[in-house]
């Protein structure tokens, strides 16, 4: 068996900077989760205060996501999956799980303001279908 993979490098290099670039994408995504729950935590606190415009939960998402510190974390895991694309699928998911966790959390806390902002003009309104 030949110390060289298909590729002419050495297996075992290739080995140990494949797990490097694993273990490297799972720091990110773990400080990326961190950021990610204390981002939220400030946002529904700042909603709950009144100090924070709240139109939709996926408005409220797309904001957190535009934070400069997660944008430099994602940008250190998609250094190496561009490097081992075979990881791709494991951080999309992860993310996925990240993202429908938060966006669960926001939900539970301010899903009865975002249902009384969305209809606060409708009180009294009767639909024209309804039964006279």
């Amino acid at each position: 068996m030949s110390p060289f993979n298909e590729e002419g490098h050495i297996r075992q290099q290739d080995i140990r900077d494949r797990n490097i670039a694993r273990q490297r994408i799972n720091e990110s995504l773990v400080k990326e989760a961190r950021r990610t729950v204390v981002l939220v935590d400030f946002a529904i606190r700042q909603v709950e205060a009144n100090l924070l415009n709240l139109t939709t939960i996926d408005a409220l998402w797309s904001l957190l996501q535009r934070d400069k510190t997660i944008a430099g974390i994602r940008a250190v895991a998609d250094k190496n999956i561009a490097d081992y694309p075979g990881f791709t699928g494991w951080v999309i998911g992860q993310r996925f799980n990240i993202e429908n966790a938060q966006k669960t959390r926001l939900a539970r806390a301010l899903g009865k303001r975002v249902y009384q902002r969305r209809f606060a003009n409708t009180v009294g309104f009767v639909p024209a279908y309804a039964a006279a």
